[in-house]
Protein backbone atom coordinates (compact mmCIF):
# COMPACT_ATOMS: atom_id res chain seq x y z
CA UNK A 1 0.00 0.00 0.00
CA UNK A 2 1.42 3.33 -0.56
CA UNK A 3 0.87 6.28 2.27
CA UNK A 4 -0.71 8.76 -0.87
CA UNK A 5 -3.72 7.15 -1.66
CA UNK A 6 -5.22 9.53 -4.36
CA UNK A 7 -4.88 13.11 -5.71
CA UNK A 8 -8.19 15.16 -6.07
CA UNK A 9 -7.24 18.67 -5.39
CA UNK A 10 -5.46 21.10 -7.64
CA UNK A 11 -2.30 21.41 -5.38
CA UNK A 12 -2.08 17.86 -4.77
CA UNK A 13 -1.73 17.50 -8.43
CA UNK A 14 0.93 19.95 -8.72
CA UNK A 15 3.09 18.97 -6.36
CA UNK A 16 2.49 15.21 -7.46
CA UNK A 17 3.66 16.60 -11.02
CA UNK A 18 6.56 17.80 -9.41
CA UNK A 19 7.82 14.62 -7.80
CA UNK A 20 7.81 12.72 -11.15
CA UNK A 21 9.93 15.69 -12.65
CA UNK A 22 11.95 14.27 -9.92
CA UNK A 23 12.14 11.48 -11.09
CA UNK A 24 12.60 12.30 -14.63
CA UNK A 25 15.49 14.02 -13.70
CA UNK A 26 17.15 10.49 -12.56
CA UNK A 27 17.40 9.55 -16.58
CA UNK A 28 18.29 13.60 -17.09
CA UNK A 29 21.44 13.32 -14.86
CA UNK A 30 22.12 9.61 -16.36
CA UNK A 31 21.97 11.39 -20.33
CA UNK A 32 23.60 14.26 -19.37
CA UNK A 33 26.44 13.60 -17.38
CA UNK A 34 28.37 11.32 -20.22
CA UNK A 35 29.43 15.29 -21.74
CA UNK A 36 31.57 16.94 -18.64
CA UNK A 37 32.81 13.20 -18.14
CA UNK A 38 33.85 12.33 -21.60
CA UNK A 39 37.46 13.63 -22.10
CA UNK A 40 38.08 12.51 -18.19
CA UNK A 41 36.55 8.98 -19.40
CA UNK A 42 38.74 8.54 -22.54
CA UNK A 43 42.11 9.32 -20.18
CA UNK A 44 40.75 6.99 -17.44
CA UNK A 45 40.35 3.92 -19.74
CA UNK A 46 42.08 4.94 -22.85
CA UNK A 47 39.74 4.66 -25.10
CA UNK A 48 39.09 6.06 -28.45
CA UNK A 49 36.91 8.84 -29.80
CA UNK A 50 35.01 6.39 -31.27
CA UNK A 51 34.70 3.97 -28.54
CA UNK A 52 33.41 7.11 -26.08
CA UNK A 53 31.21 8.28 -29.00
CA UNK A 54 29.06 5.19 -28.80
CA UNK A 55 28.99 5.01 -25.01
CA UNK A 56 27.26 8.70 -25.51
CA UNK A 57 24.72 7.03 -27.98
CA UNK A 58 23.78 4.33 -25.54
CA UNK A 59 20.64 5.99 -24.64
CA UNK A 60 19.23 7.06 -28.03
CA UNK A 61 20.19 3.93 -29.44
CA UNK A 62 17.94 2.05 -26.90
CA UNK A 63 15.05 4.17 -27.47
CA UNK A 64 15.21 4.68 -30.84
CA UNK A 65 15.73 0.30 -31.04
CA UNK A 66 13.08 -0.67 -27.83
CA UNK A 67 10.66 2.00 -27.55
CA UNK A 68 7.24 0.77 -28.49
CA UNK A 69 8.55 -2.12 -26.72
CA UNK A 70 9.05 -0.12 -23.54
CA UNK A 71 5.33 0.79 -23.99
CA UNK A 72 4.22 -2.60 -24.19
CA UNK A 73 6.03 -3.84 -20.51
CA UNK A 74 4.77 -0.93 -19.38
CA UNK A 75 1.09 -1.38 -20.73
CA UNK A 76 1.09 -5.31 -19.39
CA UNK A 77 2.63 -4.40 -16.08
CA UNK A 78 1.43 -0.73 -14.82
CA UNK A 79 3.38 2.66 -15.20
CA UNK A 80 4.05 2.34 -11.29
CA UNK A 81 5.80 -0.95 -11.49
CA UNK A 82 7.90 0.45 -14.29
CA UNK A 83 8.58 3.38 -12.91
CA UNK A 84 9.98 1.59 -9.66
CA UNK A 85 12.12 -0.74 -11.81
CA UNK A 86 13.54 2.11 -13.99
CA UNK A 87 14.66 3.56 -10.93
CA UNK A 88 16.07 0.44 -9.54
CA UNK A 89 17.99 -0.48 -12.59
CA UNK A 90 19.04 3.08 -13.07
CA UNK A 91 20.61 2.95 -9.28
CA UNK A 92 22.13 -0.59 -10.42
CA UNK A 93 23.46 1.26 -13.61
CA UNK A 94 25.46 4.34 -11.65
CA UNK A 95 26.80 1.86 -9.27
CA UNK A 96 28.44 -0.99 -10.97
CA UNK A 97 31.20 0.93 -13.05
CA UNK A 98 32.19 2.86 -9.44
CA UNK A 99 33.03 -0.47 -7.75
CA UNK A 100 35.01 -2.40 -10.83
CA UNK A 101 35.88 0.70 -13.02
CA UNK A 102 36.63 -0.79 -16.50
CA UNK A 103 35.30 0.15 -20.05
CA UNK A 104 32.89 -3.36 -19.55
CA UNK A 105 31.38 -2.75 -16.90
CA UNK A 106 31.09 0.99 -17.57
CA UNK A 107 28.99 -0.24 -21.36
CA UNK A 108 26.92 -2.59 -18.85
CA UNK A 109 26.32 0.24 -16.14
CA UNK A 110 25.24 2.54 -19.27
CA UNK A 111 22.80 0.33 -20.70
CA UNK A 112 21.26 -0.01 -17.30
CA UNK A 113 20.45 3.20 -17.27
CA UNK A 114 19.56 3.63 -20.94
CA UNK A 115 16.73 1.10 -20.27
CA UNK A 116 16.06 2.68 -17.15
CA UNK A 117 15.59 6.36 -18.53
CA UNK A 118 13.50 4.73 -21.25
CA UNK A 119 11.07 3.16 -18.43
CA UNK A 120 11.03 6.09 -16.38
CA UNK A 121 10.22 8.84 -19.10
CA UNK A 122 7.53 6.34 -20.48
CA UNK A 123 5.82 5.37 -17.26
CA UNK A 124 5.63 9.21 -16.56
CA UNK A 125 3.36 10.61 -18.35
CA UNK A 126 1.23 7.72 -17.99
CA UNK A 127 0.96 7.92 -14.50
CA UNK A 128 0.25 11.96 -15.03
CA UNK A 129 -2.71 11.00 -16.91
CA UNK A 130 -4.03 8.78 -14.61
CA UNK A 131 -3.43 10.44 -11.18
CA UNK A 132 -4.18 14.22 -12.05
CA UNK A 133 -6.79 16.28 -13.65
CA UNK A 134 -8.10 16.53 -17.06
CA UNK A 135 -8.63 20.23 -16.15
CA UNK A 136 -5.31 20.93 -15.60
CA UNK A 137 -3.21 18.57 -18.11
CA UNK A 138 -1.36 21.58 -20.07
CA UNK A 139 -0.19 22.69 -16.59
CA UNK A 140 0.86 19.39 -15.90
CA UNK A 141 2.66 18.48 -18.83
CA UNK A 142 4.11 21.86 -18.61
CA UNK A 143 5.90 21.24 -15.16
CA UNK A 144 6.66 17.37 -16.40
CA UNK A 145 8.61 18.19 -19.62
CA UNK A 146 10.88 20.29 -17.53
CA UNK A 147 12.35 17.47 -16.36
CA UNK A 148 14.99 16.95 -18.62
CA UNK A 149 16.66 20.79 -18.66
CA UNK A 150 16.57 20.30 -15.19
CA UNK A 151 18.14 17.74 -15.02
CA UNK A 152 21.01 18.91 -17.48
CA UNK A 153 21.61 22.25 -15.55
CA UNK A 154 21.86 20.17 -12.18
CA UNK A 155 24.49 17.97 -13.62
CA UNK A 156 26.61 20.39 -16.14
CA UNK A 157 26.57 22.50 -12.62
CA UNK A 158 27.63 19.98 -9.86
CA UNK A 159 30.13 18.49 -12.63
CA UNK A 160 32.74 21.20 -12.22
CA UNK A 161 32.39 21.77 -8.73
CA UNK A 162 32.99 17.57 -8.12
CA UNK A 163 36.01 17.44 -10.34
CA UNK A 164 37.58 20.22 -8.32
CA UNK A 165 37.94 17.41 -5.42
CA UNK A 166 37.76 14.29 -7.26
CA UNK A 167 37.23 12.20 -10.88
CA UNK A 168 34.10 10.89 -12.66
CA UNK A 169 33.43 8.30 -10.12
CA UNK A 170 32.27 10.86 -7.59
CA UNK A 171 30.07 11.67 -10.00
CA UNK A 172 28.87 8.62 -10.72
CA UNK A 173 28.21 8.09 -6.74
CA UNK A 174 26.29 11.46 -6.83
CA UNK A 175 23.97 10.43 -9.25
CA UNK A 176 23.77 7.26 -7.53
CA UNK A 177 22.41 8.67 -4.21
CA UNK A 178 20.00 10.90 -5.77
CA UNK A 179 18.61 7.78 -7.22
CA UNK A 180 17.95 6.09 -4.18
CA UNK A 181 16.83 8.67 -2.82
CA UNK A 182 14.02 9.33 -5.38
CA UNK A 183 13.36 5.07 -5.37
CA UNK A 184 12.56 5.46 -1.93
CA UNK A 185 10.28 8.09 -1.91
CA UNK A 186 8.42 6.97 -4.82
CA UNK A 187 7.63 3.49 -3.40
CA UNK A 188 5.82 5.69 -0.33
CA UNK A 189 4.25 8.72 -2.64
CA UNK A 190 2.86 6.62 -6.30
CA UNK A 191 -0.20 5.35 -6.12
CA UNK A 192 -1.27 2.13 -6.98
CA UNK A 193 -2.60 1.79 -10.80
CA UNK A 194 -6.42 2.25 -10.87
CA UNK A 195 -8.33 -0.98 -11.11
CA UNK A 196 -9.80 -0.05 -14.21
CA UNK A 197 -6.01 0.14 -15.62
CA UNK A 198 -5.09 -3.17 -14.41
CA UNK A 199 -8.18 -4.96 -15.23
CA UNK A 200 -7.93 -4.14 -18.95
CA UNK A 201 -7.18 -6.65 -21.55
CA UNK A 202 -4.00 -5.84 -23.44
CA UNK A 203 -4.03 -8.48 -26.44
CA UNK A 204 -1.55 -10.21 -28.61
CA UNK A 205 1.86 -7.92 -28.77
CA UNK A 206 2.23 -8.00 -32.67
CA UNK A 207 -1.22 -6.63 -32.71
CA UNK A 208 -0.99 -3.52 -31.08
CA UNK A 209 2.49 -2.98 -32.55
CA UNK A 210 0.48 -3.48 -35.86
CA UNK A 211 -2.15 -1.05 -34.25
CA UNK A 212 0.64 1.46 -33.36
CA UNK A 213 2.72 1.94 -36.38
CA UNK A 214 0.10 2.97 -38.51
CA UNK A 215 -1.06 5.63 -36.30
CA UNK A 216 0.01 8.49 -38.68
CA UNK A 217 -1.02 10.95 -35.60
CA UNK A 218 1.91 9.61 -33.79
CA UNK A 219 4.16 9.44 -36.47
CA UNK A 220 3.62 13.09 -37.12
CA UNK A 221 4.21 13.91 -33.79
CA UNK A 222 7.10 11.98 -32.85
CA UNK A 223 8.92 13.21 -36.06
CA UNK A 224 8.19 16.92 -34.15
CA UNK A 225 9.92 16.32 -31.49
CA UNK A 226 12.48 14.71 -33.21
CA UNK A 227 13.17 17.72 -35.10
CA UNK A 228 13.08 19.50 -31.57
CA UNK A 229 15.77 17.09 -30.18
CA UNK A 230 18.08 17.18 -33.09
CA UNK A 231 18.10 21.33 -32.85
CA UNK A 232 17.99 21.54 -28.84
CA UNK A 233 20.36 18.76 -27.76
CA UNK A 234 22.69 19.52 -31.04
CA UNK A 235 22.80 22.61 -29.84
CA UNK A 236 23.71 21.94 -26.28
CA UNK A 237 26.13 19.57 -27.13
CA UNK A 238 28.77 21.80 -28.68
CA UNK A 239 27.67 24.94 -26.74
CA UNK A 240 30.70 24.30 -24.06
CA UNK A 241 33.15 24.03 -26.96
CA UNK A 242 31.84 26.70 -29.11
CA UNK A 243 31.83 29.33 -26.18
CA UNK A 244 35.80 28.23 -24.60
CA UNK A 245 37.69 27.25 -28.36
CA UNK A 246 35.84 29.30 -31.05
CA UNK A 247 34.47 32.04 -28.52
CA UNK A 248 37.58 32.67 -26.06
CA UNK A 249 35.87 32.36 -22.53
CA UNK A 250 37.06 30.12 -20.05
CA UNK A 251 35.92 26.57 -19.40
CA UNK A 252 34.29 27.70 -16.17
CA UNK A 253 32.43 30.32 -17.61
CA UNK A 254 31.38 28.07 -21.03
CA UNK A 255 29.55 25.81 -18.23
CA UNK A 256 27.85 28.49 -16.64
CA UNK A 257 26.36 29.49 -20.07
CA UNK A 258 25.57 26.13 -20.90
CA UNK A 259 24.00 25.65 -17.55
CA UNK A 260 21.83 28.92 -18.25
CA UNK A 261 20.80 27.53 -21.81
CA UNK A 262 19.62 24.59 -19.93
CA UNK A 263 17.63 26.74 -17.16
CA UNK A 264 15.95 29.18 -20.02
CA UNK A 265 14.51 25.79 -21.76
CA UNK A 266 12.99 25.00 -17.89
CA UNK A 267 11.67 28.36 -17.56
CA UNK A 268 10.20 28.35 -21.29
CA UNK A 269 8.45 24.87 -20.33
CA UNK A 270 6.60 26.31 -17.09
CA UNK A 271 5.51 28.99 -19.23
CA UNK A 272 4.35 26.39 -22.26
CA UNK A 273 2.71 24.95 -19.57
CA UNK A 274 1.02 28.21 -18.25
CA UNK A 275 -0.22 29.04 -21.93
CA UNK A 276 -1.77 26.08 -22.43
CA UNK A 277 -3.85 26.23 -19.72
CA UNK A 278 -4.98 29.58 -20.48
CA UNK A 279 -6.13 28.01 -24.00
CA UNK A 280 -3.38 28.37 -26.26
CA UNK A 281 -3.60 25.90 -29.25
CA UNK A 282 -0.75 23.68 -29.54
CA UNK A 283 0.23 24.32 -32.93
CA UNK A 284 0.37 28.20 -32.14
CA UNK A 285 3.46 27.35 -29.47
CA UNK A 286 5.04 24.56 -31.77
CA UNK A 287 5.04 27.11 -34.58
CA UNK A 288 6.41 29.66 -32.55
CA UNK A 289 9.06 27.90 -30.94
CA UNK A 290 10.43 26.18 -34.34
CA UNK A 291 10.79 29.39 -36.44
CA UNK A 292 12.02 31.81 -33.61
CA UNK A 293 14.55 29.06 -32.38
CA UNK A 294 15.80 28.26 -36.00
CA UNK A 295 16.13 32.22 -36.62
CA UNK A 296 18.11 33.08 -33.46
CA UNK A 297 20.06 29.40 -34.10
CA UNK A 298 20.82 30.29 -37.60
CA UNK A 299 22.11 34.22 -35.68
CA UNK A 300 24.03 32.49 -33.52
CA UNK A 301 26.03 30.34 -35.77
CA UNK A 302 27.08 33.51 -38.39
CA UNK A 303 24.48 32.82 -40.84
CA UNK A 304 23.52 36.79 -40.90
CA UNK A 305 26.54 38.05 -39.97
CA UNK A 306 26.99 39.70 -43.16
CA UNK A 307 23.77 41.42 -42.57
CA UNK A 308 24.47 42.68 -39.42
CA UNK A 309 27.15 44.79 -38.06
CA UNK A 310 27.25 45.90 -34.34
CA UNK A 311 30.09 46.35 -31.47
CA UNK A 312 27.91 44.59 -29.43
CA UNK A 313 27.39 41.71 -31.23
CA UNK A 314 29.11 38.67 -29.42
CA UNK A 315 26.63 39.70 -26.24
CA UNK A 316 23.70 39.84 -28.77
CA UNK A 317 24.79 36.35 -29.67
CA UNK A 318 24.88 35.11 -26.35
CA UNK A 319 20.95 36.58 -25.75
CA UNK A 320 19.83 34.72 -28.75
CA UNK A 321 21.37 31.46 -28.51
CA UNK A 322 19.96 31.86 -24.21
CA UNK A 323 16.32 32.81 -26.04
CA UNK A 324 16.48 29.47 -28.05
CA UNK A 325 16.66 27.77 -24.89
CA UNK A 326 13.34 29.03 -23.77
CA UNK A 327 11.45 29.10 -26.85
CA UNK A 328 12.46 25.25 -27.70
CA UNK A 329 10.81 24.93 -24.36
CA UNK A 330 7.17 25.08 -25.71
CA UNK A 331 7.75 22.02 -27.80
CA UNK A 332 7.74 19.17 -25.44
CA UNK A 333 4.68 20.24 -23.38
CA UNK A 334 2.92 21.00 -26.54
CA UNK A 335 3.79 17.56 -27.66
CA UNK A 336 3.06 15.64 -24.38
CA UNK A 337 -0.16 17.57 -24.12
CA UNK A 338 -1.13 15.97 -28.21
CA UNK A 339 -0.23 12.91 -26.98
CA UNK A 340 -2.32 12.66 -23.93
CA UNK A 341 -5.99 13.50 -26.06
CA UNK A 342 -4.67 10.47 -28.62
CA UNK A 343 -6.83 8.20 -26.44
CA UNK A 344 -8.28 8.15 -22.72
CA UNK A 345 -6.15 6.99 -20.16
CA UNK A 346 -5.49 3.36 -20.66
CA UNK A 347 -3.11 0.58 -21.40
CA UNK A 348 -2.80 1.69 -24.95
CA UNK A 349 -0.89 5.60 -23.81
CA UNK A 350 2.18 3.89 -22.61
CA UNK A 351 2.73 1.89 -25.92
CA UNK A 352 2.01 5.53 -27.85
CA UNK A 353 4.76 6.96 -25.53
CA UNK A 354 6.92 4.59 -26.54
CA UNK A 355 6.45 4.29 -30.12
CA UNK A 356 6.86 8.23 -30.11
CA UNK A 357 9.71 8.08 -28.09
CA UNK A 358 11.27 5.90 -30.92
CA UNK A 359 10.85 8.57 -33.51
CA UNK A 360 11.91 11.19 -31.52
CA UNK A 361 14.96 9.32 -30.57
CA UNK A 362 16.01 9.59 -34.41
CA UNK A 363 16.63 13.10 -33.53
CA UNK A 364 18.07 12.51 -30.37
CA UNK A 365 20.64 10.39 -32.25
CA UNK A 366 21.37 12.02 -35.69
CA UNK A 367 21.74 15.69 -33.58
CA UNK A 368 24.93 15.68 -32.61
CA UNK A 369 26.90 13.93 -34.95
CA UNK A 370 25.10 15.80 -38.09
CA UNK A 371 26.02 18.92 -36.57
CA UNK A 372 29.48 18.06 -35.97
CA UNK A 373 29.51 16.54 -39.38
CA UNK A 374 28.43 19.91 -41.26
CA UNK A 375 31.25 21.45 -39.05
CA UNK A 376 33.63 19.21 -40.31
CA UNK A 377 32.64 19.17 -43.98
CA UNK A 378 31.89 22.98 -44.42
CA UNK A 379 34.45 24.14 -42.01
CA UNK A 380 31.99 26.50 -41.08
CA UNK A 381 30.05 26.49 -38.50
CA UNK A 382 27.24 28.76 -40.26
CA UNK A 383 26.86 25.21 -41.68
CA UNK A 384 24.74 24.37 -38.46
CA UNK A 385 22.25 27.90 -38.98
CA UNK A 386 21.94 27.24 -42.44
CA UNK A 387 20.43 23.14 -41.68
CA UNK A 388 18.78 24.71 -39.00
CA UNK A 389 16.48 26.65 -40.95
CA UNK A 390 15.22 23.56 -42.89
CA UNK A 391 14.91 21.08 -39.55
CA UNK A 392 12.81 24.22 -38.04
CA UNK A 393 10.16 24.69 -41.20
CA UNK A 394 9.74 21.01 -40.80
CA UNK A 395 9.17 20.80 -37.25
CA UNK A 396 6.50 24.20 -37.44
CA UNK A 397 4.85 21.94 -40.24
CA UNK A 398 4.56 18.22 -38.64
CA UNK A 399 3.45 20.26 -35.23
CA UNK A 400 0.44 21.80 -37.15
CA UNK A 401 -0.79 19.26 -39.08
CA UNK A 402 -0.67 16.52 -36.12
CA UNK A 403 -2.36 18.82 -33.80
CA UNK A 404 -4.96 19.13 -36.57
CA UNK A 405 -5.33 15.69 -36.79
CA UNK A 406 -4.96 14.48 -32.91
CA UNK A 407 -7.63 17.99 -32.03
CA UNK A 408 -9.92 17.07 -34.61
CA UNK A 409 -10.28 13.19 -33.51
CA UNK A 410 -10.53 13.99 -29.69
CA UNK A 411 -13.43 16.27 -30.98
CA UNK A 412 -15.42 13.68 -33.05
Amino acid sequence: MTSVPSFSSKENDVLFSWFIVCCGVVGAINLAKIAPSMGRLIDYMNISLSTSGFIGAIFSTLTLSTGIIGGILIAKYGPRKALLFGLLISLVGNIIPVIKPNLSILMIGRILEGYGFLLINLAAPVLLNLHTQGNIRGRVMGIWGSFMPAGNAVIILIAPIIYLVSDWQLLWTFSAIYTAIILFFSGKIIPNDPEHFKNQIIGKTSFLIKQTIGRWSIIITGTTFACHSLIFLGTMQFLPYYFEIIAGYTETISFLITVLFCLSSFVGHLFCGYLLQKGYKPEQLIGCAFLIAGSFVSFFFGVFDNFITSTELPWVKLAAIIAVAFFMGLTPPSIFYLISFIAPPSRLTPINYGYMAQIQAIGIFVGPFLFGWLVDVSGSWSAIGSTTIFISICGCLCGIFSTKIILRKSTN
